[in-house]
């Protein structure tokens, strides 16, 4: 099993909760996920990042998959974008 990690850092935080509910509709979609969780930050501090996506696939096989998806390289990815400053990945086998 693979654990793929993002953190976004949004232009507008006011934004994070539309975009949490645009990474959650994944779900059913992108047949790769096993498991998808989409929290928003509430600290805010400093080093905080606003969006913080995790998802569980089978291998890499399925990360990769997952990453070419038509909806997840589509309007998903198109919608992040546009309200991220910066996104940091993580990507480990559980």
């Amino acid at each position: 099993m693979i654990k793929h990690i993002v953190l976004f850092k949004l232009k507008d935080p006011a934004c994070a909760e539309k975009t949490r509910e645009m990474l959650l509709s994944m779900k059913g979609v992108v047949s790769q996920i096993r498991e998808i969780e989409v929290g928003i930050d509430y600290a805010h501090t400093e080093r905080s990042f606003d969006i913080a996506l995790s998802v569980i696939l089978d291998d890499e096989a399925a990360l990769r998959g997952y990453a070419e998806h038509p909806y997840h390289a589509g309007p998903v990815k198109t919608y992040v974008q546009s309200v991220t400053e910066k996104s940091v990945i993580a990507d480990y086998e559980i």
